[in-house]
Parts: C-alpha cells; structure tokens; sequence
C-alpha cells in the first residue's frame, strides 16, 4: 500500500449527505446530487438539486444537497434558507440532528460562530435524547472547533474531552486525541499535548490508514519544537522520512525534512537546515507540488 497525499484541515466542516440516505431507497437524482457534492462540483449539484424540487418543492433531500451546494459557492443566505426549508421537512430525531449540523456548518464557514454554536447545541441536545453517542461526539467536536477557531482554548478542550469519552472506537479515539493535544499545545501545556499525541500515533499505527499515521507524526515533531524537546523531534521527524521512503510517501518525505530542517535551525544548526530545505525543494519541484514549494520558499527567506 503505498502513501498519497491527502488533503486534511484538521476540520470536520464536511459531512457527505450519503449518511443520511437509505441507498435501497435513494433516488436517482439524489444519489447524482450527493455524487457531484462530495466532488466539490456545486454547479451540478444546484442543477440536479433544482430539479427535484421542481417535483416536489418539499423534498428534503433537494433542500439539503441544494443548500450545501449554494454554501460551497459562497451564496450564504440562499444556503441557510434551503437548509432551515430542510429542517421544516424532518421527519424524525436524526432528520433534525443533520439539518441543525448542516446549518451549523454553513454558520461556521461564514464566522458566524454565535450562531454556529447555537446550532451544534441544538444538534447535539437531539442527539442526546435520541442516544445517538456518534452525532453527539462530532457536535463536542464541531463546538470544540469553533472555539479553537477563537482562540478560547479551554473551552475548546472541555468540548473535545467531551467527545473522548463517546469515541466507539481506535479511529474516533486517535480523532480526539489529536484534537486535545493540539489544544493543550495551543494552550503551552506541553507535558499533556505530548501524552495525547503520544496515544494518537499508537492509536494511528494500530487502526489508521499510512496517511493518518503519517499526519499525526508530522503534528508529533510539531508538538516536540513547541515544547522545545528537539532531540525528540529530530527522532520523530527522522523516523518518518524512512517510513515514507519505505511506503512510497514523497509528499511526507518532504513534510518530514520540513520538520527535521525546523528542529536543526532551533538547534541552533542554520547550516544543515538550509540544505534539507533546498533538497526538499528540488523533490517538490519534481513532484509539481506548489503548495509545497511555497512554504520551502518561505522558510528559506527567513
């Protein structure tokens, strides 16, 4: 299996409308609509969408993928009506813990974050009395983004220990993990962001794809050079350039001598970091990576 770039944000503002589709029961159009959401073509989706509310300007499906759509172009009011249209149509307990999401989202992306709050609250108080501990785990978590976002920390943290306590399983686990200890990094209690990120890589290795191991070693190394333990960052960072040369991950590799050039200019060896940079460069440069090449670019001026 060999490692791929993948693209995270260390966000959960994306939901796929498939969770919320029986697929014995979808229909055609929504099931082309949720296709052409989930690959970022908003333009289909609001045609698609359109025209099964033409049909029946109450089904909800239409209303959620269409007011996803119009979020992703950046129609704001437009979106949040569609949706709030969606919730009118709930039919049951979960129906009203996605819509409220969803509008959650939407507020979220748009710095709303009274509001986005407001609306994870009410998604999450549903799933509360429906007893569904995964939707009420991912609104701790969506909350606890919000307030990461601005800057309240603590309150980011209650909301992710929140969360902790529902992960079903390793994955969920490693998930929230990551999230504390990058709060408690946020937060310069150092001893504990390294004890929780310590607990994701293991819950990474044991479970996690390459890729989702590979991230939480980056966000290893990170953890370390903030809490200024260099030799263990340089060890990090070290094991994963093997480990991505051994499973075919260049992007990582590169990630990788990022981290490991950081640590050796914090170690007072500008020398050494300067050389990691350019040989990182040159790989980005054969592998076309743009983003990449920007941020060597970047630490190569300062």
């Amino acid at each position: 299996m060999k490692l791929e770039k993948t693209l995270t944000t260390f966000t959960t503002a994306l939901f796929i409308l498939s969770f919320n589709l029986n697929a014995a029961e979808v229909t055609d159009q929504s099931a082309a609509c949720t296709q052409a959401l989930n690959q970022g073509d908003y333009a289909k989706a609001i045609v698609i969408s359109s025209e099964i509310l033409k049909t029946n300007a109450e089904n909800r499906d239409g209303l959620l993928c269409q007011g996803r759509a119009l979020g992703g172009q950046g129609h704001y009011a437009e979106a949040l009506n569609a949706l709030e249209q969606s919730l009118k149509q709930a039919k049951s307990g979960f129906d009203q813990i996605i819509s409220h999401l969803l509008m959650g989202n939407l507020l979220k992306e748009n710095k709303k974050n009274a509001e986005a709050l407001a609306s994870y609250e009410k998604s999450m108080n549903v799933a509360k009395q429906e007893k569904n501990d995964k939707f009420t785990r991912i609104n701790h978590n969506l909350i606890g983004e919000v307030y990461a976002d601005t800057k309240d920390f603590n309150a980011a943290l209650t909301s992710y220990l929140a969360g902790e306590k529902l992960a079903y399983n390793d994955n969920e686990r490693a998930d929230n993990f990551e999230r504390i200890a990058s709060t408690y990094s946020a937060l310069a209690r150092h001893d504990e962001a390294i004890e929780f990120q310590v607990k994701a890589i293991l819950m990474q290795r044991k479970s996690g794809t390459l890729d989702q191991y590979a991230n939480a070693s980056l966000e290893m190394g990170r953890i370390y050079i903030a809490a200024k333990e260099l030799q263990n960052a340089e060890k990090t960072y070290t094991k994963l350039v093997q480990f991505s040369q051994e499973n075919g991950g260049a992007y990582y590799e590169i990630k990788a001598n990022m981290g490991l050039a950081q640590t050796k200019l914090a170690m007072g060896d500008a020398a050494t970091a300067k050389t990691l940079l350019i040989d990182a460069q040159k790989m980005a440069k054969s592998l076309g990576e743009a983003d990449l090449i920007a941020e060597i670019d970047a630490l190569l001026k300062n």
